[in-house]
């Protein structure tokens, strides 16, 4: 333990002896008494505390990983406390078998162990099974990823090798999936071990204040359940009238196309804060209100921008004329309002949830204005970036809000939700740019290259990592939330709307 580097090293291993990792697993529960994090932390500042351990304490920077592993286990501990056991997974590794002598059989899942006592393996599923825990013998499963999304699995007590762990951690900390790393002691595959005493206290994790929470998955489902024909005649006006195709307009801008993130986020943001599973019926009609004002937006941008295409299809000003789509967003803007100020929405939450809506279209509008005055004039990436804050930023903000307002909770709430759906927003635009593969001059691709005067790959690059600090500052805007689920919740989300190429710890060379 000689060195007073506070960052981690290339060659990174496992500390040697079973009363060095001990030592360190002290060292670093003082470390974070008093720091109050919430977990899921990114992993740039896990990266960061690992540092700032390791000046503090002169540890050896090779034990880096190991150690920001470690901080990780501690602070999702609690969490795992509130998970049902029987939703929990012992994930251990094929490695552990013996090496030659081993009867097990293999499914798609992993292992079937043949219960032979050669190895460590029979015993270490007697003792999860008996606890309730769910086991899986595999090196990786995509089965694993699908149980944690569905919800049939909450939390992962994973055994590994360092540099698979070091592979998986990423994925891990971006799906917000609460996990014990229990690293091998040693490389090799074969022979190897780790310590018991650190499974031991994992497994024994007991219930405490259980938390119930339904699975993205599920959550997803009910909410594109709320965008068929069936529900929509049922919930709006457009089919009471004898305006078929407008009618047929009004279906297709709400059920065919987008991933419906808007309405998930007010859902989902009212499950975690009230942490429950139950979705009250008048909340389904804030969330339809909330994708109505979404594609009215939509909708109206395409005909200021004279968008032809949207989703690989014609827009619907190029299908039924101007005319209709200007009317078409029209009224998806009063429905919304509609939804939002009548039966069965509790009348104490309409005026208040009109309001934030209100606010949100005003925004909006107005980037929407500084984008047509710009558009044709001499624009620069100052005026790019603030566009898409007004522009993007408002959809996500009130999306939030009317979740957390819904659950009582939103006092508190606002500087945080401001400041994720600005990164957020500014982020999405980037990454929308960035992909879109027409030459479009008012993009941020183009004004960056005509500001800089390089390449349209050269910009294209710099506008990645733009969208990697902008991701980057929406995980540090989630430090502001005091409730884990819902920091859970938006960690997660972050990481769908806004996936980072694909990476490992990272080192520093």
């Amino acid at each position: 333990m000689n060195s007073n580097n506070s960052t981690i090293a290339v060659i990174q291993r496992v500390p040697e002896s079973p009363g060095l990792r001990r030592d360190l697993r002290g060292r670093l529960e003082q470390f974070l008494v008093g720091r109050k994090l919430l977990p899921p932390l990114p992993l740039s500042r896990l990266r960061a505390l690992v540092g700032e351990f390791l000046a503090a304490t002169g540890v050896d920077s090779a034990y880096g990983h190991w150690c920001m592993i470690f901080i990780n286990n501690i602070l999702w501990r609690d969490v795992i406390r509130r998970i049902p056991v029987q939703k929990r997974l012992l994930l251990l590794p094929f490695c552990l078998r013996h090496a030659t002598r081993c009867e097990g059989s293999y499914d798609e899942l992993g292992l079937i162990c043949a219960d032979c006592g050669r190895c460590r393996i029979a015993g270490l599923r007697e003792r999860a099974d008996a606890l309730g825990l769910v086991t899986l013998v595999a090196e990786s499963s995509s089965r694993v990823a699908e149980w944690v999304e569905s919800g049939e699995i909450q939390a992962v007590i994973g055994v590994s090798c360092l540099a698979s762990l070091e592979r998986a951690f990423p994925a891990m900390l971006r799906n917000a999936v609460p996990g014990i790393a229990i690293p091998l002691n040693h490389d090799g595959c074969k022979d190897t071990d780790f310590d018991d005493d650190v499974l031991a206290d994992a497994l024994a994790l007991g219930e405490a204040e259980v938390m119930e929470l339904p699975g993205y998955d599920e959550v997803k489902a009910q909410v594109q359940a709320l965008f068929t024909s069936e529900r929509l005649d049922r919930a709006m006006l457009f089919n009471r009238h004898r305006a078929r195709v407008f009618a047929q307009e009004a279906r297709l801008a709400l059920c065919e196309h987008g991933k419906h993130y808007r309405p998930m986020l007010t859902i989902m943001t009212y499950l975690a804060l009230a942490e429950t599973t139950a979705i009250p019926p008048w909340l389904e009609q804030v969330a339809l209100a909330v994708e109505c004002f979404h594609k009215a937006s939509l909708v109206h941008d395409d005909i200021e921008d004279n968008d032809d295409s949207r989703y690989g299809e014609p827009t619907a000003h190029a299908r039924q004329g101007v005319g209709v789509a200007i009317n078409l967003g029209d009224y998806l803007q009063g429905e919304g309002y509609r939804l939002l100020c009548s039966d069965p929405v509790p009348e104490k939450l309409r005026g208040q949830l009109a309001a934030i809506a209100a606010e949100g279209h005003c925004e909006l509008a107005l980037g929407q204005a500084q984008e047509l005055e710009w558009r044709d004039g001499v624009q620069n990436m100052e005026m790019v970036l603030d566009t898409f804050r007004l522009k993007t930023a408002p959809a996500f903000r009130v999306a939030l809000a009317m979740g957390a307002l819904a659950a009582g909770r939103l006092d508190g709430l606002h500087e945080c939700f401001q400041k994720l759906s600005e990164a957020m927003g500014i982020a999405y635009q980037l990454q929308d740019d960035i992909d879109d593969q027409e030459d479009d001059p008012a993009s941020a691709v183009f004004v960056y290259a005509r500001e800089r005067q390089v390449e349209l790959a050269d910009a294209r690059r710099a506008l990645r990592e733009l969208a990697d600090a902008q991701r980057e500052d929406a995980y540090a805007a989630l430090e502001g939330v005091s409730s884990q689920p819902l920091k859970s919740l938006l960690f997660r989300m972050v990481g769908k709307l806004l996936p980072p190429p694909p990476a490992t710890l990272p080192t520093p060379p």
